[in-house]
């Protein structure tokens, strides 16, 4: 089914309970995400769902209405404008192997795998058959990323794409869309692929893998996909389900991190940029490269920018409530901007050419953060290698464990 306030069915007489409160849309069941107002229109107390509301509102005066799913096969072929590498081509089938038997799968890809590229084969084979697909993510930069792939790959298919402010919707056939777009489907997808399993929110909230769960026929497929899995979903799809590809598509190593030890807060307290941050900036323009400074917080990157930007006036700054977010994101691919500042927020689904990365006090980022990070660069086959600095105050133990996982995945052959 899907959700839908125009459908022809009735799925509840309202969408929130009162008592105890439960929203029917998105599961929702904690007291401190529902809110309770007098309507005078309704002559009653009224009580929404805030879990869910930047959907729409899901209340308790309100039918919760639907329109039932529909499954059409349809030819689906893509085009890629490279050949998958022997570790990509041996991904690409275990996943189709996957899809056509039911199950789970995690695919445990070193950042700049090709993981998207692997599931293509997989999806021409589930639209060909009917099979409502879904490629899911928590991040927006990842989904619009994903989205902008596979419409090039899948020129013939209409793919949706829904996220926050955003909905670009044909048949609900193909979806590309947020964890959180899931909340309007029930039993409706056949292969959800779920890229980035461990960013931000979707570790730290339950419910979420509960609505991707029941986003899902009986019969679905899961696809997990991430650089970083956490022991629990290692756990929920079983070591046997586990593949992991400790190359990117071109073979070359991850780059190693340099340290700089620094402590680049004490000249920000003191209105001053750091020389050593200054002419490593310098060094790598010089070359006619890029970079990406990530920082621990927004204030701190907005000081800093105010410094950066009065001795490189190609740079700007980007975090998650940024207005111009996509915007920045594009002059950087386009070769506008030189010095992007940002937050977390662009460690993942983001792709640039001929790009370097600084981690400022790299000492208060966990290690799954870090390796998101350092997996932006060489990521292109015309510069597969990159350069990333660690500056720190001190050593610490996620500095320690990235390094070691970098290490590890450098020395591991390749197997599937």
């Amino acid at each position: 089914m899907i959700l839908d306030h125009t459908g022809n069915i009735t799925y509840k007489p309202a969408g929130v309970e009162a008592e105890p409160p439960l929203c029917h849309r998105c599961g929702n069941r904690d007291r401190r995400y529902f809110y309770t107002y007098y309507a005078d229109f309704h002559e009653s107390m009224v009580i929404y769902c805030m879990k869910c509301v930047n959907l729409g509102r899901s209340d308790s005066v309100t039918p919760l209405r639907c329109r039932d799913t529909e499954r059409v096969a349809e030819e689906s072929p893509y085009g890629l404008s490279f050949t998958l590498s022997s570790q990509q081509t041996r991904a690409s089938e275990r996943i189709l192997e996957t899809v056509k038997t039911g199950g789970s799968l995690l695919v445990h890809a070193v950042t700049g795998a090709g993981k998207t590229e692997m599931t293509f084969e997989s999806i021409e084979w589930a639209r060909m058959n009917g099979l409502n697909v879904a490629f899911t993510s928590p991040r927006i930069d990842v989904v619009k990323e994903v989205h902008m792939r596979l419409c090039a790959a899948f020129k013939g298919s209409d793919i949706d794409l829904m996220h926050d402010g955003v909905k670009q919707v044909y048949n609900h056939h193909f979806t590309v869309c947020t964890i959180h777009q899931l909340y309007n489907f029930i039993g409706h997808f056949d292969l959800i692929i779920v890229d980035e399993t461990d960013a931000f929110p979707l570790p730290q909230d339950p419910l979420l893998m509960q609505v991707v769960r029941r986003a899902a026929s009986p019969r679905a497929s899961f696809i997990f996909m991430t650089a970083t899995p956490s022991r629990q979903l290692i756990r929920e799809v079983g070591r046997d389900n586990v593949i992991t590809l400790p190359r990117r598509y071109h073979g070359h190593d991850l780059a190693v991190p340099k340290l700089v030890w620094h402590n680049v807060s004490r000249d920000l307290g003191h209105g001053r940029l750091s020389q050593k941050l200054m002419m490593l900036i310098d060094a790598i323009l010089a070359e006619e490269r890029r970079v990406l400074i990530f920082l621990p917080e927004i204030h701190m990157m907005e000081t800093l920018f105010d410094l950066i930007s009065a001795h490189f006036p190609a740079s700007a700054s980007v975090h998650s409530g940024d207005p111009e977010r996509s915007g920045k994101v594009e002059r950087m691919r386009k070769g506008e901007i030189e010095v992007m500042l940002t937050t977390t927020i662009l460690e993942r689904g983001v792709t640039f050419d001929r790009l370097d990365a600084i981690i400022i006090h790299a000492e208060r980022f966990n290690s799954e953060s870090l390796i998101q990070m350092c997996g932006r660069v060489g990521r292109k086959t015309t510069d597969p290698v990159g350069r990333i600095w660690f500056i720190a105050h001190h050593q610490s133990a996620s500095i320690r464990k990235t390094l070691r996982t970098i290490h590890d995945f450098n020395r591991r052959k390749v197997e599937v």
